[in-house]
């Protein structure tokens, strides 16, 4: 007995069409985009070109200049939407590395700019959703411990933030979500410095994996809510 196209229709959408019924609690938004200087988003308005731009505008901070000229003053304006922020490197990451939050991204620029190719990719700027069953309280322990885990373990650089505003009645006027900025390429002072790095979110394939994961994780944290898993008020350190 041969199988019909529209039995093959119906298999299709029960096994791979995402649930109606499935909140987007459940399925927390998830984007990546490449951080250069011809990257546009749909034929919207253009991404910030550098890397330097991307992580001030998750920041807040108005500060830093990068090769198009100092950051605009509405990144310092909202600033009252930042509920966290860091930059995570590695254990074995040099000093110089930390003493200064931006060298790795304007050294990233710098690369991205010597290639003479206005696509070449120096960071990945990604955000997703925290979901809203998530207390504020955790929301650290939720981002730091994935960004660990999925990047910074593999030797990755990482500059992250969460923003979020609550408004008086309760309803969120901006939704609890993380940004985090990647670096794209080798970004030691070694032999390789400046090279694409093939294993950092570099492919789509990757980039669902940690989409994945990102799913998985606050699956993971809303059990552990359930079950009763929650020590002193706040999440267990060693829990990644």
């Amino acid at each position: 007995m041969f199988i019909t196209q529209d039995q093959l229709r119906q298999a299709r959408r029960e096994l791979v069409v995402r649930p109606r019924s499935i909140s987007r609690i459940e399925w927390p938004d998830f984007k990546i985009r490449p951080i250069s200087e011809e990257w546009q988003y749909f034929g919207r308005v253009p991404a910030y070109k550098s890397a330097v731009a991307n992580t001030a505008y998750i920041w807040r901070d108005s500060e830093p200049v990068d090769r198009f000229g100092p950051m605009p003053a509405r990144f310092a304006a909202r600033r009252f939407e930042l509920k966290g922020s860091g930059l995570l490197l590695p254990a074995s990451a040099p000093l110089w590395a930390g003493s200064d939050p931006y060298k790795i991204w304007s050294e990233a620029d710098a690369v991205a700019v010597a290639t003479r190719d206005p696509t070449a990719v120096a960071a990945w700027h990604a955000v997703m959703d925290i979901p809203l069953n998530v207390r504020p309280e955790n929301w650290r322990w939720l981002c730091e411990g994935f960004l660990h885990s999925q990047l910074v373990q593999q030797g990755a650089a990482v500059a992250w933030a969460i923003h979020a505003v609550e408004g008086t009645d309760g309803e969120w006027i901006i939704r609890p979500h993380m940004h985090a900025i990647v670096t794209a390429r080798y970004w030691r002072r070694d032999k390789r410095h400046g090279r694409r790095h093939p294993n950092w979110i570099g492919s789509w394939a990757q980039q669902k994996r940690m989409e994945f994961a990102w799913r998985r994780r606050c699956s993971s944290m809303r059990d552990l809510t359930r079950a009763g898993f929650f020590v002193n008020g706040c999440w267990p350190s060693l829990i990644r």
